[in-house]
């Protein structure tokens, strides 16, 4: 006689993420328009038709610099929550245009209420800052090929410290050095020498004086764009965080969601650009000290 053992686990439905094909839609050829004919999104230069997307195929419309869009195409993308990205030329992420949005207004009345508790918002910064350690250390062990032993040391020191920071000054004072110590180590990524024109000696930016440097503020303010829009989406306020602090204009909360997914997003696209030669010296624009990308070069790094 065989004994049937009877399942006891409650039937819980499985979820399933809606599948978005939806694509974003980058326009950056300079005095060109963005309008509407049907359903599909055109693009004109000039008078001439250069590029017709179903609107079913975009799920944003991202324009840099001297771009125009039609009252006509930006009322439609609106309405079917379709949001339009500014980029200044440079392709620095300055607005963003949006529908009605998200009505679940009991979310952000959480949000605000976290927000206002000093205990519940710490702990979530220092989530927020321990992934960015964490992924920081790996992305360095996984591709540096002589990794110091002082460095990985320093690095799992300050991912200790960090998961008691009693106060958000001790978090900032505890990123910033995690920061330099991760930057620190950078260079020892990138297959390449100073003659081809990538190298790095530090972190800095506004404006990034160096082309390693213009890669990586450019690919972080998309990272920024695409995580304003998913907060939008769910129905947060992209600017009240709970690690970087509310100012004006200020996509605190979006800053806050970056800081663990730079090292794995932001530095990894800049490393695969770089040690595979899809981004070259000629990709950018030297003025007044400054280093910007050209358009071919942001076509690259979108591509």
């Amino acid at each position: 006689m065989a004994f049937q053992r009877r399942d006891t686990r409650p039937n819980v439905r499985r979820l399933v993420p809606a599948r978005d094909l939806g694509l974003p839609l980058y326009v950056q050829s300079q005095g060109a328009t963005v309008g509407k004919r049907g359903e599909t999104i055109t693009i004109r230069q000039e008078g001439r038709l250069v590029e017709e997307v179903r609107l079913l195929d975009i799920s944003q419309v991202c324009l840099f610099g001297n771009v125009q869009i039609t009252a006509q195409a930006l009322r439609d993308v609106a309405t079917r929550e379709i949001p339009v990205c500014h980029f200044t030329f440079g392709g620095w992420f300055t607005a963003i245009t949006h529908g009605l949005g998200h009505k679940n207004i009991e979310l952000r009345l959480r949000q605000f209420e976290t927000a206002a508790e000093a205990d519940r918002s710490l702990a979530l910064a220092r989530a927020f800052i321990s992934g960015k350690v964490r992924n920081s250390y790996t992305l360095l062990r996984r591709n540096h090929p002589d990794l110091p032993t002082e460095v990985t040391n320093e690095l799992r020191r300050l991912r200790d410290r960090i998961a008691t920071a009693n106060s958000p000054e001790t978090l900032l004072g505890l990123e910033g050095a995690t920061a330099r110590t991760y930057f620190g180590s950078f260079a020892g990524l990138l297959k390449t020498d100073k003659r081809i024109g990538f190298h790095f000696e530090h972190r800095n930016r506004r404006p990034p004086r160096d082309t390693v440097n213009a890669l990586l503020s450019f690919v972080y303010s998309l990272l920024i764009k695409d995580l304003v829009i998913t907060l939008q989406a769910v129905g947060f306020d992209p600017h009240l965080g709970f690690y970087h602090r509310p100012r004006y204009g200020r996509p605190a909360l979006a800053l806050d969601l970056a800081e663990e997914f730079r090292p794995l997003i932001g530095d990894s696209v800049v490393l695969t650009l770089i040690n595979n030669g899809e981004v070259q010296e000629r990709d950018f624009l030297h003025r007044a000290g400054a280093v910007a990308l050209t358009p071919t070069g942001r076509k690259q790094v979108i591509a």
